[in-house]
């Protein structure tokens, strides 16, 4: 079987493991189906000639994002990670990641977890991620996140009084995630069943242990039990990867 080709997005770190949420769940769901892969890397500015270039469809509002797949093995090229897992589902159907009638499920339980953690946190977060951005990538960043927030200046995306109430937000709205795992009665989101749901909340984390400071890391890791830390863990044990550092930092919370 030939590598599919993953396309993601490069850090100033110089990481190969990855930090970009979107491109990570879609590692994970590679590693979880033992999927060879190989990863083309494109900065931000160069995302829509590229994949253009090979035939991507875009995505959200008509934009061109990542991740995206080129699978060689049956030419398929394939945008936006909820796609990726159903057509990794249907094209390798060993390990499924989404569970047969689950689509539905899987996209409305998306959706909720960003409106409830990631929406209100969203202006902290993208000026921790511009930190990690490489200079090719810095402005176009800041032009297009400027329009996002619909502000003009950069400092105003997240002023320090801001930054406090985000934060806030963020560890509140993990607050209410916890409370759907402990409903759960088992491990993973739907009980003992592991799915794309679980891989789409701790692609979010393994983008956290990317950006945030480490006062902020060892106050995610002590919330609710340590579950985080341990869901990390978990998943990666569950796709045989090793992404992200908070399985390994967060020992000492469980």
């Amino acid at each position: 079987m030939q590598p599919i080709i993953l396309y993601d997005i490069p850090n100033k770190l110089g990481s190969k493991k990855g930090w970009a949420p979107n491109p990570t769940k879609t590692r994970f769901c590679l590693g979880h189906k033992g999927l060879p892969h190989e990863i083309i890397w494109v900065e931000f500015p160069d995302i829509a000639a590229t994949m253009k270039s090979i035939g991507a469809s875009p995505t959200q509002g008509g934009k061109y994002t990542v991740p995206v797949i080129k699978d060689p093995n049956t030419g398929a090229v394939v945008s936006d990670s909820h796609a990726i897992a159903k057509y990794l589902d249907d094209t390798y159907p060993d390990k499924p990641l989404i569970p047969r009638g689950a689509h539905v499920l899987m996209q409305t339980f998306e959706s909720l977890f960003m409106n409830t953690v990631l929406k209100p946190s969203s202006r902290l977060l993208a000026v921790r991620t511009l930190e990690l951005q490489r200079d090719t990538s810095r402005e176009f960043f800041i032009t297009t996140r400027l329009k996002m927030f619909r502000e003009t200046s950069w400092g105003d995306v997240a002023p320090e009084d801001k930054a406090r109430e985000q934060w806030a937000a963020l560890k509140k709205g993990l607050g209410e995630v916890d409370g759907w795992y402990q409903k759960s009665g088992g491990r993973w989101i739907m009980g003992d069943v592991f799915s794309f749901a679980d891989i789409v909340v701790v692609g979010w984390l393994v983008w956290w242990d990317a950006i945030l400071n480490e006062e902020e890391h060892r106050e995610i890791y002590a919330l609710h039990g340590g579950r985080w830390g341990r869901l990390l863990m978990d998943v990666n044990s569950e796709c045989n990867t090793n992404l992200g550092s908070f399985g390994e930092q967060s020992r000492s919370f469980l």
